[in-house]
């Protein structure tokens, strides 16, 4: 499982500071860093009006402190942290899309020695990314959603709740960059989640890859997303190759 997720980012890391790819990616590198600088403020404004009313509703029932109100807060940020961060994701490809054909066209043919032409107008490269990120995110807040009320219980429930909320956030965290490449293979958006459920164990291991660099202070902020969308384009190719030969076979 390990193997594909190292291979492509190892790969990624080829691609960009050897090759010296990142220079061609400034404009999606800086547009991903200010998303990550709005959704943070939303986070935490959303947390915050989310706790003073949850503390209000619960305060009906039972009596509860002021300061209760802040371990409220604390909770919803931890729970709140996978949607917001599925959806910094999700919408870095949105930023990524126009650039990715021919970052598409480059890796290919490092890992393949040949490539698929693809030439598209702004408008086609965003739309199948649009329609990801919106799976994305609309999961990982029903998951969230989920999670939260399994997490009212006691103990146990926060417990259940993030064993539940993990793996499917890091899951949906990486759907959306490992999706570009099957598209341009010719899978539809529900072939290419059946293929990548069917790895799910290696794409775990690639979503903890991406965090993991992500959690780098600035410097991840930076080059995080970066390597993983280069890395979700290497870790296509590879699941794909590998289901055609099974087919094959």
């Amino acid at each position: 499982m390990i193997g594909k997720a190292k291979f492509s980012f190892l790969k990624a890391h080829e691609i960009l500071w050897k090759l010296g790819y990142w220079r061609y990616l400034l404009v999606p590198i800086i547009l991903s860093v200010v998303l990550a600088v709005v959704l943070v403020v939303l986070c935490f404004a959303f947390s915050s009006i989310l706790s003073v009313w949850l503390h209000e509703f619960l305060s009906t029932f039972f009596e509860l402190p002021e300061w209760f109100r802040l371990v409220l807060m604390l909770f919803i940020i931890v729970f709140e942290m996978g949607p917001f961060y599925v959806a910094f994701r999700s919408l870095v490809m949105v930023c990524y899309a126009p650039f990715l054909d021919k970052l598409s066209v480059k890796v290919e043919e490092l890992v393949n020695g040949h490539s698929k032409e693809f030439d598209r107008g702004f408008i086609e490269s965003i739309k199948r990314p649009l329609m990801m990120a919106s799976f994305t995110i609309s999961a990982s807040v029903a998951v969230f959603v989920g999670g939260l009320f399994i997490g009212l219980v006691p103990v146990a429930g926060i417990l259940i709740s993030s064993l539940m909320l993990i793996p499917f956030q890091i899951f949906l965290s990486s759907v959306a960059y490992v999706d570009p490449y099957l598209e341009r293979s010719g899978y539809t958006p529900r072939e290419s989640i059946v293929l990548m459920r069917k790895n799910i164990g290696s794409m775990l291991i690639f979503g903890l890859f991406g965090f993991i660099i992500m959690m780098i202070p600035i410097i991840g902020w930076f080059v995080g997303p970066t390597y993983s969308v280069v890395a979700g384009i290497v870790f296509g190719i590879l699941i794909s190759k590998e289901s055609v030969e099974f087919n094959k076979a």
